[in-house]
């Protein structure tokens, strides 16, 4: 339960980010105003985590390489994946685009393999992680992972189910960078845009290989297939 001067300042992140991004989607209609708004979003996650008070931040155990936590299912949002698909298209040469694509088809199969239940309980290492344990879109990583801290790295190593990270979340630093990331949701999804949560990998994908999803996302429709959702139908 978070003590009453946290959860209004949760309240006023929330409001704020809410109004802020309503502003950017209203200024322009073009992609790159859109790509643009987008982006303030994710930095808005990242001047939260910078503003969260020392103490709080000092009891983030998360460190470059660690990636244990990049073997859960990761739900996104259509706007969080294009924002990865944009970073991925500027940094990755041909060659490891083309691994990349490989290995997201991979991870479209295994997806479309699993019941619902059956991914909530899945571990497997994420497309994007290196072998040395880091993320390679970092810069362009989706918010779950932005808003994602771990007060013990142990308990992450150990990790047998998805669940158990539940078990060192930091609910002061998490109240926070959620109250941002559900914020830009909620704002985005307010202006007509795709508010379907996806399987991360296979969304990515189709971003990838699929130029029309953006165009579907741009006119307001689902942007990606329902084999890409997080929880399909049965």
């Amino acid at each position: 339960m978070l003590s009453p001067a946290l959860e209004q300042e949760r309240r006023e992140l929330f409001s704020r980010t809410v109004a802020g991004m309503e502003r950017r989607l209203e200024a322009g209609q073009d992609p790159g105003d859109r790509f643009a708004a987008l982006r303030w979003g994710a930095n808005e996650l990242d001047r939260t985590l910078a503003e969260t008070p020392a103490k709080i931040r000092a009891t983030i155990a998360c460190r470059a390489g660690c990636g244990w936590c990049c073997h859960v299912p990761v739900d996104v949002q259509a706007h969080e994946v294009f924002l990865a698909a944009e970073h991925i298209q500027l940094n990755f040469s041909p060659a490891d685009l083309a691994a990349l694509i490989a290995r997201t088809s991979v991870h479209v199969a295994r997806h479309a393999a699993l019941t619902s239940e059956a991914r909530l309980r899945t571990m497997t290492p994420c497309a994007l992680l290196s072998a040395g344990g880091s993320c390679t879109i970092y810069d362009g990583r989706p918010a779950i992972c932005r808003s994602h801290h771990a007060s013990d790295a142990s308990v992450c190593a150990s990790a047998q189910t998805p669940g158990d990270f539940e078990r060192v979340h930091i609910p002061a630093l998490k109240a926070r960078m959620f109250a941002v990331m559900l914020g830009v949701d909620e704002a985005i999804e307010a202006a007509g845009f795709d508010d379907r949560a996806y399987d991360f990998g296979s969304a990515l994908h189709e971003a990838l290989v699929n130029s029309l999803c953006l165009a579907r996302w741009l006119r307001g429709q689902p942007a990606f297939p329902d084999s890409c959702l997080a929880d399909r139908p049965a």
